[in-house]
């Protein structure tokens, strides 16, 4: 049994192979156009190899496709084989501070005289 990477490796492939006979070129064409072997961007549309990020971004540019619309078309390839990518979305991390953690800055709690203090530099 596959893994979920390597089922999400050749529903890529696949879809990259679509899109290429939908522009109406060849594997050999597109290698040649993107500047690889044949031989290897026929592994990666077979699924034989894993695809690496800059081939799939040379081959959008040369089919005037975006990289994310040939994902979501794998992924749409994928659910209607019935099998599913299982992706683990990313938590976003809090970089700004929750209003109840909203606390003075030091600067305007300092003890010292106007010549040295730099509230100034904040307005």
């Amino acid at each position: 049994m596959k893994t979920p990477a390597e089922q999400f490796n050749e529903a890529i492939g696949r879809q990259m192979r679509a899109e290429i006979a939908a522009a109406r070129s060849s594997i050999a064409a597109m290698a040649r156009d993107v500047g690889i072997a044949r031989s290897a961007l026929d592994n990666y549309v077979t699924g034989k190899r894993a695809i690496p990020v800059p081939v799939v971004y040379a081959v959008c540019a040369t089919l005037g496709v975006e990289p994310h619309v040939l994902v979501a078309r794998a992924e749409e390839r994928l659910a209607a084989d019935g099998m599913s990518a299982i992706i683990t979305p990313f938590r976003r991390r809090t970089d700004v501070a929750t209003p109840r953690d909203n606390t003075r800055e030091v600067a305007f709690e300092s003890g010292s005289t106007r010549e040295t203090d730099t509230d100034d530099l904040y307005e």
